[in-house]
């Protein structure tokens, strides 16, 4: 990776949406979901069995960038 870029940068000279990596532990998966149109959360679904996953933006949260998701 170089200086300044991080995960949810695109790459130079492409197009690149802001996501958080999920780890679908119970699936064994992994997956990306992406910041809405609004800007207000993160949304998608396991690839695996497609439970559904919805992360807030707001005040006070983190800067991590990788997750642990439990499907049911």
């Amino acid at each position: 990776m170089k200086e300044g870029q991080t995960f949810s940068s695109p790459a130079p000279g492409g197009k690149g949406k802001e996501f958080l990596g999920i780890h679908y532990v119970k699936c064994g998966t992994y997956g990306r979901i992406y910041k809405n149109h609004e800007g207000t959360a993160y949304s998608g679904h396991c690839p695996r069995c497609m439970h559904p996953i919805k992360v807030r933006i707001g005040p006070g949260g983190t800067g991590n960038r990788f997750f642990k998701c439990f499907c049911p």
